[in-house]
């Protein structure tokens, strides 16, 4: 059903039409009245009838009124009048009297108080009458006289004059206030329709212009800017942790920072910069006119001056910086759309170089976007269609020489592309969140590979499961590795975790408590790649580790550099001293394993004892292992 809005000036006209009713119903009442009188002292008995009979009719004028019956109220004291002044006209004075007065004080009464098709009806009424009368009067029929003029003619005519004079009056100023009232609200939707162009090209919170007027600006400054074989920038500014604001101190603080960074923005003046808000935390600036890529460069660098200064929330101090991608035309295209997605494709880049950097997008960023998004796609349907499969690679207790367990080790053969490596698949699955499914069937792969191996008679072993921050952002973890054992009926100290560095060297309460839960249950924790991240001492006794394993660029090396044999070194010793075991990644020949067992590294795993193996191999070199360590 379609709806319409009345204007607020509507109610104001109606009960401006109900109150000049009432005040023309009540000039009326007293003119009739007086006048009947007046007919009276006159011996006009005749005459003074029709005026006290109409004085009473109008009483349903009252009625009306009162039972907010206003359109009959209209109707029955103008049709009222027209029929008393007509009987009037044809009983006595004809068209001589102020029978063509009074109807043009009806005929103003409609317009003031009815609408257009009483106003006709009335208007064809009074000229019907008038010739009725003409022709009555022409051909002897009903012929009048003049009367006339005396006191109480003059009378007569100075009441309805004043009646009609009032009216006019009364119609008059309604609509001089009605067209003051008008020119008010014509303001005010004029004010309305600014505020809402307004908010319709303008972000709400920083009120910087928004999208919409950004690419309205690029469009309006790209022929100039390509007449004059100049270039034009679009630069995508990201705040790197806004996140971390908004989840810290709520989305109040975020929200200054934001206002705080728009406002610094705000005060580089120049003539051929334009700054926008797109919403969140991406503002976006237009720079035209450029002669020399310089200087777009100098601007990034002083944005990112201008940005990296302390912001403060609630007296408190708060360290934010930005990043910035940046795209050229007609460099990189010469649409908006286009350059906005190769400098957000940018400013990626910009945050995977550390952050609080700016990067100039380059062509071969496209090409890794568009083969990130088909690996996306390819890994989803990996999953599904099974071609994900697991290696094992052995690890070796240095000392006693016994194989101790395997680390499982994730690969994809793809159908077109073959082997993919981790370092390449691993990554884009986390960015895409993939890896949760990704790494819940490896949970459940290795708890079946471990039961199989059980049920084979292997025992004392332990298999390690490398896992992802992300896995452990998604609050089943747990559920999943439970889920897990007790579908297979694997023990728990058989499981191995092994942890990233990242994902625990925040003070996270929650993720402390995940990880006490999954070693109450049994499961072992390792720390991964150690020494290449922060490697932080408390964070080993906060979470209560039980192994380290030492990055393999350290190990590769330890015999050619004095100072990766010290770190090694150092490592080692602090496992022992903390009671932690130490486990050396990478060892691929006899001399560094001969090393590191003179350290006193616990356990050694590397293509010295055997390269990552199908499950098949690793069963076959486990039972030759133990065939050979019987032997000897």
């Amino acid at each position: 059903m379609r709806q319409t809005t009345s204007s607020p000036l509507a109610p104001d006209l109606k009960r401006q039409k109900r109150r000049r009713l009432k005040q023309l119903l009540r000039a009326s009442q007293v003119t009739l009245i007086l006048t009947a009188l007046l007919m009276l002292q006159l011996q006009r008995l005749d005459d003074a009838a029709v005026f006290f009979s109409t004085s009473l009719l109008l009483l349903f004028v009252d009625w009306a009124i009162h039972k907010g019956k206003h359109p009959l109220a209209t109707h029955i004291l103008l049709f009222s009048l027209t029929i008393m002044l007509s009987v009037i006209a044809w009983n006595s004075s004809g068209l001589h009297g102020i029978i063509t007065l009074g109807f043009s004080g009806i005929l103003v009464f409609s317009a003031m108080l009815g609408g257009r098709i009483q106003l006709m009806i009335l208007l064809s009424i009074m000229v019907f009458v008038s010739l009725v009368i003409a022709f009555a009067h022409q051909f002897g029929i009903n012929p009048h006289e003049p009367s006339p003029t005396t006191i109480a003619t003059g009378i007569i005519a100075s009441s309805v004059l004043i009646v009609i004079g009032y009216c006019a009056y009364l119609m008059a100023r309604d609509y001089q206030i009605t067209a003051a009232n008008l020119s008010i609200e014509n303001t005010r939707i004029r004010q309305a329709m600014h505020r809402i162009e307004h908010l319709a090209l303008h972000n709400s919170l920083t009120q910087l212009p928004n999208r919409t007027f950004a690419e309205n600006i690029f469009n309006d400054k790209r022929d100039q800017v390509l007449a004059h074989q100049e270039t034009m920038a679009v630069l995508i500014l990201d705040v790197d942790n806004l996140r971390t604001i908004n989840d810290s101190l709520g989305h109040h603080a975020g929200d200054k920072i934001l206002k705080d960074v728009a406002h610094r923005l705000s005060q580089l003046k120049r003539s051929d910069y334009f700054l926008s808000h797109f919403g969140g935390d991406e503002f976006v600036v237009i720079v035209s006119g450029i002669r020399r890529r310089e200087h777009i460069t100098d601007l990034c660098q002083n944005l990112l001056k201008i940005l990296a200064e302390n912001y403060f929330y609630q007296q408190l101090e708060i360290f934010c910086s930005v990043s910035i991608g940046a795209a050229l035309l007609p460099k990189d295209g010469t649409e908006f759309s286009s350059l906005l997605r190769k400098a957000d494709i940018a400013l990626h880049q910009a945050k995977d170089n550390g952050r609080n950097s700016f990067y100039f997008y380059q062509d071969a960023q496209d090409k890794k976007v568009l083969d990130n998004l088909s690996l996306i796609s390819d890994i989803r349907k990996a999953i599904t269609e099974k071609q994900f499969y697991l290696h094992y690679q052995p690890k070796i207790e240095l000392t006693t020489h016994r194989l101790c367990g395997f680390e499982a080790l994730l690969r994809w053969q793809h159908p077109t592309q073959g082997n993919i490596p981790p370092n390449t698949f691993i990554p884009i699955a986390e960015s895409s969140g993939l890896i949760v499914p990704l790494g819940e069937w490896v949970i459940r792969s290795v708890c079946a590979q471990a039961r199989a191996w059980l049920d084979m008679g292997f025992n004392d072993f332990t298999l390690a499961i490398n896992t992802s921050s992300i896995q452990f952002k998604r609050d089943n973890i747990e559920t999943i590795i439970a889920d897990a054992l007790q579908t297979f009926g694997v023990p728990a100290h058989i499981i191995e975790l092994e942890l990233t560095e990242s994902l625990i060297i925040g003070d996270d309460e929650k993720l402390k408590g995940t990880l006490a839960n999954l070693r109450k249950i049994g499961l072992h924790l390792t720390i991964d790649d150690f020494g290449t991240g922060y490697s932080n001492l408390g964070y080993l006794k906060k979470f209560a580790v039980g192994t380290l394993k030492i990055d393999q660029s350290f190990v590769r090396r330890i015999n050619h550099s004095s100072e990766n044999e010290a770190i090694v070194r150092a490592i080692i010793q602090m496992c022992a001293s903390l009671g932690i075991v130490s486990v050396a990644e990478g060892v691929e020949d006899v001399s560094t394993a001969n090393l590191l067992q003179s350290m006193g590294c616990t356990l050694g795993q590397g293509y010295y004892w055997s390269p990552p193996l199908s499950p098949e191999e690793a069963e076959q070199f486990w039972r030759k292992w133990l065939k050979n360590s019987s032997n000897t």
